[in-house]
């Protein structure tokens, strides 16, 4: 039995070595919350220096060695009362973390994950790295904008937490505290296990659980969350978790904070696992030291058998009171409490059992904004207006310090009208400088919206005020450059009342029906340039006063029938030189008094009494030629331009040219021209084309995996085989023992080779004369490859080079005309007044893919434009690559885009960011009629971050080629999942004693937790490699061990064949002439036991199913014998005796988690 004076509990300051003993302490520390420790102490010296103590690292002891332990920093420190000999202190230790309570801000984080903004909050105020990890199962989406608005640090990083069910705790050592956040049970570590022992008021001989109670009380069963997404107004976002417990208790809300349903289905099953972190909650009385919250209690002997469990701390209250430090007669009332704990360490805790998921509860609400705030919009430099397809713009709030006033500041903002319908109603986009009125959906400050905008000192109204306050006007202002405008402004003041309408340049009226105009006192039209005019019925017009005319050129009159003038009085014509009247059949002259016909001092007059010829001289039948006139040369008008029209919804289009058309002079009746023998007219057949592009992924051809399908099909065996089937898989790099070669000749074909072969092609084929459309496939190979050839290691690793994405693309419309020329030859009649395209990819051929995309929407200024001109190889002399009406995208189907290019010229040596130069993988929603993108759960590769596409994701159960395809039918997968450690020991030593191999030990058993559903059989490799080290002219034999944690086992991959049915399933469902699937080919065929899973997946990736239910023997099923683990640590080229991570390629990401780079 110990000394009861002797003394347990012990503070150390960091750099104090004064005299402090600790007369007691009480402290609490909890999950998800900083922990506070208040400690009386007394000293020897009355006047310490308590100001330069503050802040100071300390460590708080007690329980003997080894035991409870406390870190912190100092974070209240008070001079007590002193007495003869000793002077009492008080002081507060807490966690850096808690500093950062009293830090508040209002900031913009966009486009990163939750993780990802705690870790910037954490360094931005000294908390660096070395002093937090993050223990992370699941993977958190980039949050695409996220405000910390009037909260503290503290606040926003528990806040942040709390919405998706991240918690915290700290692990203490004398030489720090680290910040461990974690969202699996399997991240906790386990105590040593603690006797129970009901207290009977005797002191135990050791440390023991003396009280133990559990309470059950009732909890939500049932978690149901609801919201919208804007961009698929149809779709109903809705997500649920339910439990087995009754009665049924639902938690429902909206807005859900979700886009897509994964996201829903996880928030709605973190809220439900919160709801029931508490129903089972043990409480207890302990005098174990040991304890800390965010640890495992395993609890033994306690009377109540299934009590003896691993037990969650959640919660832990520290006493300790040793008064033997006031010398050899302490009074025992020094202390303010009342209880009868006079001496010694005790602790209270709180505990759940250790299979239920704890989630912190929601103690640390959003703030919320009333009412609205202003803001400028912003763009990038030089933009005068910056929005994107649907009208949003960006700002910069005046709270914001860290914005910049450009492209970046803001998420986009969705801009409130007046109207709004599908196609129809009132736009005006807010232009960069511009102030705005933001109002916030449900008071969400990570919800902004624009509702209005407001004039400013700078920002002037339009015309002066009050002088012009009966003014109503909308002006707009020419863009880029200003120097123009448009107005509609409407003046209200009484006697000068007045619309205005100014249009810059040009104005466009179309009328469906009749246009009545009315002017009361006089119009006046002044034109610069020419008018233009077409009736196409009658036109009537009555003058009642006199009209005058005035051509100041020449005037062209063409009637198609008769024309008729009526003349109340005179009919005057006065020419200069010459009158010419041509009948093609006669002329009359009909007077009703006089006839004069008057020229040379000659005339000819008719009257009543008789007809007069008078000149010099008059001859009959006298011979001679009658004069001729000029001829007529009358010119057509101009036709009207016609008005831009449109239906709504649809962009109006401009008018087409005028032409000329000019009439020719008639000739006279003898004179006939001959006849043309009129041409048999050729029917032309018009038909819409059908293309399939289909990229293939990097490293992936389908060529090359044909040529080697011997070597790894199902039922090969090379032990077996034919000496030159073996001899040919041998150069191939496959040796019958699961090895593979590392290059497409690896590789079984995939998804995108299989749906190339099953889009319906026609070249070859004859189209029935009414046929309307017809199909060509085109296949492209994948990245850094080519058929029957080495593949190309530079384009594989960048995406760069004469294999790279751009280059698929660029090549992409030879292969085109290519299947065009064979289709032509075998339809000469046709003629193509339409081109759809259906677009798929894979991996980094989905990046090519949707860059391709962006040069078919580019229209006229496109490659395929540039590549087959109008006239040419079928298409139309009209066809001009207008989009949407002659050239559109019907379906882009992609699998886990991965871009990752990189320039090492442009010292740019990593692929794993978001910059990907040359290409252009962003698509705008309506890019395609429809957009697909299938992406892989369980891939967390380094090198293969996702660029996603947003709302078109549907997140699937697989790793990258498990869902792409492209892994072979069976295979031995040997990897590392550790990185080596390296250590240097004797070479004398066992590898088993070099600290390589402990630290490989450690990380052994955290796999085995974190792979549980992996079922692997884990163990360590370790490898020696020797050197000779001299020291002091004596020479020793070294060696270096490296040691890993390492893993085999047999691996299918027919996996892919269910997210191959799944992508045709959705084309097919968008009109895409996709074949059916054989599945009596063996190579297609799914394995029986894949069936029950395939039924579950296929509903849910077409939105039949929101939520996807696999059972527990499904989920193992699929894990154990179907995903692969992409992400290891084997090295390129067998090098991994490096230290360098770039020579991992296939590392696992930062916290094993994905980084998704959004949409833009």
């Amino acid at each position: 039995m110990s000394n009861a004076n002797e003394v347990h509990i012990s503070l150390t300051l960091q750099g104090f070595s004064e005299d402090l003993q600790v007369l007691s302490f009480i402290g609490r520390e909890a999950l998800s919350q900083p922990y506070t420790f208040d400690i009386e102490l007394v000293s020897t010296r009355p006047n310490l220096d308590i100001e330069a103590l503050m802040h100071t690292p300390a460590v708080l002891s007690f329980g003997g060695p080894g035991k409870g332990i406390i870190h912190g920093l100092v974070y209240r420190i008070a001079h007590r009362e002193g007495g003869n000999r000793l002077t009492r202190y008080s002081i507060t230790l807490v966690p850096q973390l808690a500093y950062l309570r009293h830090n508040q801000g209002q900031r913009i984080f966009q486009q990163l994950t939750v993780p990802d903004i705690i870790a910037q909050v954490l360094e931005a105020k000294g908390i660096l790295a070395d002093a937090y990890r993050f223990q992370l199962r699941a993977t958190y989406p980039p949050r695409e904008y996220c405000v910390q608005y009037d909260e503290s640090d503290l606040h926003f990083i528990q806040r942040l937490c709390e919405e998706e069910g991240i918690h915290f705790h700290f692990l203490h050592s004398p030489g720090g505290h680290t910040l461990v956040f974690s969202d699996n049970q399997a991240m906790f570590r386990k105590l040593q296990p603690v006797t129970y022992r009901q207290d009977c008021g005797m002191a135990a001989e050791t440390r023991v659980i003396k009280h133990f109670d559990l309470r059950l009380e009732a909890r939500t069963t049932r978690v149901t969350r609801r919201d919208y997404n804007f961009e698929r107004p149809s779709l109903q976002l809705e997500a649920d978790a339910t439990s087995t417990f009754t009665p049924d208790l639902e938690d429902y809300d909206y807005p859900g904070r979700f886009t897509d349903r994964t996201r829903g289905r996880h928030l709605a099953t973190r809220a439900l696992e919160r709801h029931r972190s508490d129903y089972q909650l043990a409480e207890g009385d302990s005098d174990e030291p040991t304890l800390l919250s965010g640890h495992y209690l395993p609890l033994e002997e306690h009377p109540r058998a299934e009590w003896n469990d691993l037990w969650l701390l959640l919660e832990v209250i520290h006493e300790g009171k040793q008064p033997q430090v006031l010398g050899e007669y302490p009074t025992l009332d020094v202390f303010d409490d009342d209880t009868d704990f006079l001496q010694g360490y005790r602790n209270h805790f709180l505990a759940i059992p250790w299979n239920t998921p704890y989630r912190p509860p929601l103690n640390h609400p959003k703030s919320r904004i009333g009412g609205s705030q202003t803001a400028v919009v912003t763009g990038p430099p030089g933009e005068e207006i910056h929005c994107d397809e649907y009208g949003r713009v960006k700002v910069q709030f005046f709270w914001d310090r860290q914005g910049q006033r450009n492209d970046h500041s803001t998420c986009w903002l969705r801009v409130a009208s007046g109207w709004a319908g599908s196609g129809y109603g009132g736009i005006a986009i807010p232009r960069v400088g511009m102030e705005v009125l933001v109002t916030y959906l449900e008071g969400d400050a990570d919800q902004p919206l624009i509702t209005g905008c407001l004039y400013h000192k700078t920002n002037d109204v339009p015309y002066e005020l009050p002088a012009h306050k009966t003014r109503s006007t909308f002006k707009t202002l020419s863009s880029p450059g200003g120097k123009g405008y448009n107005e509609l402004r409407i003046e209200d003041k009484k006697g000068a009342e007045q619309i205005y309408l100014h249009a810059q340049r040009d104005w466009e009226e179309n009328i469906g029906h009749d246009q009545k105009i009315h002017v009361g006192h006089e119009r006046h039209d002044t034109v610069e340039g020419f008018v233009f005019s077409e009736r196409k019925a009658q036109e009537h017009r009555i003058t009642h006063l006199d009209r005058k005319t005035q051509l100041k050129a020449d005037d062209h009159l063409m009637v198609g029938g008769s024309q008729h003038i009526r003349v109340g009085t005179r009919y005057l014509v006065e020419s200069g030189k010459e009158i010419h009247i041509y009948a093609g059949d006669k002329v009359v002259i009909d007077a009703s008094m006089e006839l004069t016909a008057k020229a040379g001092g000659s005339f000819i007059k008719l009257d009543a009494g008789g007809v007069k010829v008078d000149g010099p001289r008059v001859r009959l039948n006298a011979g001679g030629a009658p004069g001729v006139g000029s001829g007529i040369q009358i010119l057509g008008p101009l036709l009207p331009g016609i008005a831009a029209a449109a239906r709504a919804g649809h962009l109006l289009k401009p008018p087409p040219k005028n032409t000329l058309t000019p009439t020719p002079t008639p000739l006279p009746p003898e004179v006939e021209e001959p006849l043309e023998e009129e041409e048999e007219e050729v029917e032309v057949e018009d038909i819409t084309l059908r293309i399939g592009v289909f990229f293939d992924g990097t490293g992936n051809n389908r060529s090359n995996s044909e040529r080697v399908y011997g070597c790894f099909a199902r039922d090969v065996n090379l032990e077996e085989a034919a000496d030159d089937l073996r001899a040919f898989c041998a150069r191939h790099g496959y040796d019958g023992n699961g090895s593979s070669p590392d290059n497409s000749y690896g590789n079984d074909v995939s998804n995108i080779a299989r749906l190339h072969d099953l889009y319906i092609d026609q070249r070859d084929e004859a189209l029935p004369i009414n046929a309307e459309s017809g199909s060509l496939r085109v296949y492209v190979e994948g990245i850094g490859t080519s058929s029957a050839d080495e593949d190309s290691i530079f384009s594989q690793a960048t995406g760069l080079g004469a294999q790279g994405v751009r280059a698929r693309v660029e090549e992409t419309p030879a292969l085109i005309v290519k299947a065009l020329r064979s289709f032509l030859a075998n339809n000469p009649g046709k003629t193509i007044e339409r081109i759809e395209f259906d677009i798929f990819g894979f991996s980094r051929g989905a990046a090519a893919a949707r860059d391709f995309a962006n040069e078919v929407v580019k229209g006229k200024k496109s490659i395929f434009a540039n590549a087959v001109p109008a006239g040419t190889l079928g298409l139309a002399d009209s066809f001009s690559w207008k989009t949407q009406d002659e050239v559109s995208i019907n379906f882009i189907g992609v699998y886990d885009t991965v871009a990752a290019i990189s320039n090492p010229l442009l010292a740019d040596v990593d692929g794993h960011n978001a910059y990907n130069p040359g290409i252009n993988i962003r698509l705008a929603p309506d890019a395609a009629k429809k957009i697909v993108h299938l992406v892989a759960q369980n891939e967390r590769r380094y090198n293969f971050a996702l660029n996603s596409l947003g709302a078109a994701d549907i997140v699937l159960p697989g790793a990258h080629s498990d869902l792409g395809g492209g892994y072979l039918p069976k295979a031995i997968e040997r990897i590392l999942l550790s990185k080596p450690h390296r250590s240097e020991v004797d070479e004398r030593v066992p590898f088993t004693e070099a600290n390589s191999y402990k630290l490989a030990q450690n990380d052994l058993r955290r796999l085995q937790r974190q792979l549980a559903r992996y079922d692997l059989a884990l163990e360590i490799r370790a490898w020696e490699v020797p050197f000779t080290f001299t020291e002091d002219r004596k020479r020793r034999d070294m060696k270096h061990v490296y040691a890993a944690v390492s893993s085999q086992r047999e691996v299918r991959g027919d996996l892919s064949l269910i997210y191959f049915r799944i992508m045709r399933e959705l084309a097919v469902e968008h009109g895409v002439p996709f074949g059916e699937v054989d599945e009596t080919e063996p190579r297609l065929a799914l394995p029986a036991e894949l069936i029950p899973i395939y039924e579950k997946l296929m509903p849910y990736a077409l939105g039949k199913s929101t939520t996807l239910r696999l059972s527990a023997q499904e989920e193992q099923l699929l894990f154990q014998s179907y995903v692969h683990i992409s992400d290891n640590w084997n090295a390129a080229k067998n090098r991994n005796n490096s230290d360098l991570n770039v020579v991992f390629i296939n590392r696992p990401d930062n916290n094993y988690m994905r980084t998704v780079h959004p949409n833009d």
